[in-house]
């Protein structure tokens, strides 16, 4: 009989002690032909969820569950990291403390499929979208793709592409020897990405195929303050999409072939702090921003709207209603 698989779910939790019980027992109540380890990193949470975690090491002893220690938060990309590197297994799932699976064939069903695909590397899980104000799920968390390796390497490298990721995260299973190949997780950490999934994403398209079951495999939830609905209202707008451009910055420096010119990064930037000017109406600062505009892009579409926007006051309010309605329609289902 051959050596059983090894699956590591790597949680990633920080004051999560409403929700972190129902994480682990999802996990816990996986089936199939596999040997299962699960590596918390409780990122120094300030509520009970560091207590929760460690008992869960005691009364679960025919597992392997390993609670990676912390003295301090290292935030999202710091406690990824060090749960990645902990894990042993040959595949890893990641699941945030406060989504679960559904489903206890979830990790058994991403295993066999990449099993008998060889060339696929990532794995997404399909699921449904848990909106916690509103208390209604939605399936349909990965929408259908086309599996085809450049059709994801060309989502993350497309000119127009400048964040977000195109598979949620949640219940995503990796073939191991790709993260410790191809990730870096100490340049991110000494560039201060903001978030992990994106660069991890965008550089394993390049090297491997991406998958994703049409089985509803996990439960994401939804919040106002998820880092994936930052909206101009919040007060780290610019410094996220600041790191978001550092990001592709640092994807240019290790794919120059499919490099976005620094141009088209300067207008993106332009255009998001004007926005959030415009957002909080903040005129003077408006008015600023367009004077001081680089060279390489004064000529620019988005340098002659802001400046069509910021003739005068009255336009310039009018622009700020019109920004805070659509800001509202796009974020009214989380909050």
């Amino acid at each position: 009989m051959s050596e059983r698989t090894k699956i590591s779910v790597a949680v990633i939790t920080y004051n999560q002690q409403d929700t972190i019980r129902q994480t682990l027992d999802s996990i816990l109540m996986q089936k199939g032909d596999f040997d299962l380890e699960l590596v918390i990193g409780e990122d120094c949470s300030t509520d009970n969820t560091r207590a929760i975690c460690e008992e869960y090491t005691i009364h679960h002893t025919p597992y392997t569950i390993r609670l990676l220690p912390t003295t301090h938060n290292l935030g999202i990309m710091g406690n990824t990291a060090r749960v990645f590197e902990a894990s042993t297994g040959e595949y890893i799932s990641i699941i945030a403390g406060d989504d679960y699976y559904c489903d206890d064939h979830a990790l058994e069903k991403q295993m066999l499929y990449m099993l008998s695909h060889p060339e696929v590397g990532v794995m997404a899980a399909n699921g449904y979208l848990y909106y916690i104000r509103s208390n209604k799920k939605v399936s349909g968390l990965n929408p259908a793709f086309d599996s085809n390796q450049e059709m994801v390497k060309a989502y993350y490298f497309a000119s127009t592409h400048f964040e977000g990721v195109c598979l949620t995260p949640t219940g995503m299973a990796f073939r191991a020897e790709l993260l410790h190949k191809y990730i870096d997780f100490e340049e991110m950490l000494r560039r201060k990405l903001p978030v992990e999934d994106y660069p991890i994403q965008a550089i394993l398209s390049q090297h491997t195929h991406f998958a994703c079951l049409p089985d509803l495999l996990v439960v994401y939830r939804v919040y106002k303050e998820s880092a994936s609905y930052v909206s101009y209202s919040h007060p780290r707008f610019m410094e996220y999409y600041q790191g978001l451009m550092d990001t592709r910055k640092y994807l240019n420096e290790l794919f120059p072939c499919d490099a976005i010119a620094e141009a088209v990064m300067e207008e993106r930037m332009f255009y998001k702090e004007f926005n959030y000017d415009v957002y909080n109406m903040k005129y003077h600062e408006a008015k600023q921003l367009i004077a001081s505009v680089p060279q390489s892009i004064t000529e620019s579409n988005s340098v002659r709207k802001a400046k069509q926007y910021a003739q005068n006051r009255l336009l310039f309010m009018a622009y700020h209603i019109y920004k805070k309605i659509i800001t509202y329609i796009s974020i009214r289902k989380v909050v």
